[in-house]
């Protein structure tokens, strides 16, 4: 009996070590904040990839940058030393340029629109691009975060001439750069977790965000001015290291892009539904005009000869085959 208690230890002691050599945690990094949809939906995602894989493969979230900015992040990733992120596209286009494309100003009439051609053939090579050259593979390509516009301590801006000499803050990104140039502004680079100071201290005249983040972030606070001019749409993805992808089991990858897709359509649902509610809270703080007669031919007309030279960037066949793919979906 003896005997045969021994070898039944044995055996459950195999068991459990293959089942431990099994599991795995991924670490997760991301730069939104406690309080903000995508945080909670994240917190989710790592909890039902738990659920679903029985315990085998774990995520845990490093939220608010506590692992870097966001474009840190994307290069830990590129390394290999984080498995997952949630980067804009445009900060991945420090590898692929012509990942901005998708935040090019004015060039998309819906979110509709946007989802098809990102999701389509016209950005396919870019994907494979960043997973070929740089370790990143997606986990979803596409998830809605709001169209940005302009906030001002107090100059009420309805055309780019009323932003003349202004210092506007942007993200550290070309696109921003001469977009707010061409409209006649100073752009003012300043990392995203100090733009609250900044425009509380007037160091600049004002920022562009999409309305979640204005409001989660209280913008509206130290902002006397809302220009709903909509001149971008942000998109957000989920990444993962090719490396840490290669690794898994199939079904677990399954997994994982069943989740993030099913968080990435919760998130579009949720923060266009809140969008509306939002503005309103923001309007009635009392604290922000917002201005919504805003001459949106003024500002496209301001911004197309910058194009040129971003097609150069981007690469010409890429901005070519983009504007093929968005009058094909605009035609049918």
């Amino acid at each position: 009996m003896m005997k045969r208690l021994l070898t039944a230890l044995s055996v459950t002691t195999v068991l459990i070590a293959g089942g431990v050599a099994k599991a795995e945690t991924l670490r997760f990094g991301h730069a939104n904040a406690p309080g903000e949809v995508l945080n909670d939906l994240f917190n989710e995602f790592a909890e039902k990839v738990k659920e679903r894989t029985g315990g085998e493969l774990e995520i845990q979230v490093f939220p608010a940058e506590q692992l870097g900015k966001e474009a840190d992040l994307v290069q830990q990733v590129k390394f290999g030393a984080l498995d997952i992120s949630a980067p804009s596209m445009p900060v991945m286009s420090s590898l692929v340029p012509a990942m901005e494309m998708a935040s090019a100003p004015f060039l998309w009439k819906s979110w509709e629109e946007a989802e098809k051609v990102i999701q389509g053939p016209a950005f396919a090579p870019l994907w494979d691009e960043l997973r070929d050259q740089h370790n990143i593979v997606p986990l979803t390509k596409i998830s809605y975060w709001g169209w940005r516009n302009f906030t001002f301590t107090d100059r009420e801006v309805r055309k780019p001439e009323d932003m003349a000499g202004l210092k506007i803050r942007v993200p550290e990104s070309p696109i921003w750069v001469e977009m707010v140039r061409a409209f006649g502004a100073a752009p003012t680079p300043i990392p995203f977790g100090e733009v609250y100071t900044a425009l509380q201290q007037k160091t600049v005249d004002g920022q562009e965000n999409p309305i979640p983040t204005i409001y989660s972030r209280k913008f509206y606070e130290v902002q006397g001015v809302l220009t709903l001019d909509r001149h971008m749409l942000q998109n957000n993805t989920i990444v993962i290291a090719k490396t840490t992808w290669d690794r898994l089991p199939e079904e677990q990858q399954k997994v994982l892009v069943e989740e993030a897709a099913a968080i990435s359509a919760k998130n579009t649902e949720l923060q266009q539904g809140r969008e509306e509610s939002m503005l309103e809270e923001i309007r009635k703080s009392g604290r922000t005009k917002i201005i919504e007669d805003v001459d949106a031919e003024a500002f496209q007309k301001a911004i197309e000869p910058i194009y040129p030279e971003l097609a150069t960037r981007w690469g010409e066949e890429h901005w070519q085959r983009l504007q093929d793919a968005i009058a094909q979906v605009r035609a049918q």
